[in-house]
């Protein structure tokens, strides 16, 4: 396939939903085995301001905010997409969220204001918030508020 196919292909694509760099090649990678045209036809995406991964990652990280979801796992959704980590990196410092608070607001909404007195239900909403991404400390610290 000639690397201007490739390239128009990579509009059509582009034309439904947004594509990370990473997305994007692996696309291609199945359209073509020629890595040069693939890549040839990344560039010109990413010079014509198609491909961002900077944009993506910062609505994603927005995204997953809305949810309210961990750093860890917000991490690792980028890294599926393709997401480089320094972008990645620098999209969740933009963000200036208080993890904290966010983590000890997510087992609010889920379980209520009182703190669990059963040591089963404790580690259920333990597990509960790192699934939601949340670190260790931003779960001890969730654990211990009482609210109201």
């Amino acid at each position: 396939m000639e690397p201007e196919e490739i390239y128009q292909h990579a509009i059509v694509l582009l034309a439904r939903k947004d594509y990370s760099n990473g997305e994007m090649r692996r696309a291609l990678h199945h359209l073509s085995d020629d890595t040069m045209a693939v890549e040839f036809a990344i560039a010109r995406l990413r010079d014509n301001n198609y491909l961002d991964d900077q944009r993506i990652a910062d609505n994603m990280v927005s995204r997953f905010l809305r949810k309210q979801y961990g750093p860890v796992r917000i991490k690792l959704e980028l890294r599926q997409k393709g997401i480089e980590q320094d972008v990645a990196d620098a999209a969740l410092n933009d963000c200036n969220a208080d993890w904290f608070q966010m983590a000890s607001d997510c087992r609010c909404k889920k379980f209520g204001n009182d703190r669990p007195a059963d040591p089963k239900e404790k580690l259920r909403q333990m597990r509960f918030l790192q699934s939601r991404g949340f670190t260790i400390d931003m779960i001890n610290e969730a654990m211990a508020k009482q609210e109201g």
